[in-house]
């Protein structure tokens, strides 16, 4: 669909399979995304898999992402993109147990470009996305317990805790974002391109 959102050279775009085996050295590297051992509780993923079989899975799940979308089910997947280098990946999706107007994120970047505040930056824009272009209401994360980087990104951009919940790697908290909260935080001047066809998709015109 031709989705782009751009802010200050940062861009996200629906990742290409260049971009995505551009990434591929970062999830078969441990530490590449986060710190050895902690792909479980982080990522939701074994701690002791294969590097090729990361890889593979990582780029299995990627694809299926590109299925098309509908007005209930959707998912928006993207490159993160700075200097002309892919550092991580950032997913918008409305679920089909979401309620109407719900969306959720879920998004990682390379350990080594961690830490200088490009977290918040890509959610802030994601959210641009959801709330300023696609009529979203509210929209969800959740992070393990331990990940206090991802808490404090979500923290940041005005999320607040909802409830916690338990998975295969231990407490995972929820935490959710009003269109209010965020335009207290909104970033000036993001650049939105190609939404009208999504837009048009999830909404059902032409069915």
């Amino acid at each position: 669909f031709g989705l782009r959102v751009a802010h200050q050279g940062l861009v996200l775009t629906p990742p290409t399979d260049v971009e995505l085996l551009e990434l591929v050295p970062l999830v078969g590297e441990p530490g590449g995304i986060v710190a050895p051992g902690d792909e479980g509780r982080f990522l939701g993923r074994d701690p002791d898999l294969a590097p090729e079989d990361a890889v593979d899975a990582f780029l299995r799940h990627q694809w299926r992402l590109r299925e098309r979308p509908t007005p209930a089910r959707w998912r928006a997947p993207f490159a993160v993109v700075t200097g002309g280098r892919v550092i991580g990946i950032v997913v918008l999706a409305h679920e089909t147990d979401h309620e109407p107007g719900r969306v959720s994120t879920w998004s990682w970047l390379a350990r080594a470009e961690q830490g200088r505040g490009l977290g918040r930056h890509v959610r802030l824009m994601v959210l641009e996305l959801a709330f300023a272009h696609l009529g979203a209401t509210l929209a969800t994360t959740s992070a393990n317990e331990h990940n206090a980087a991802s808490r404090r990104v979500s923290a940041r951009c005005g999320y607040r805790e909802t409830h916690r919940g338990s998975d295969p790697w231990g407490v995972e908290v929820h935490a959710a974002v009003t269109p209010a909260a965020w335009r207290r935080r909104r970033l000036p001047d993001v650049e939105v391109d190609g939404v009208d066809a999504f837009r048009a998709a999830i909404a059902g015109a032409g069915r």
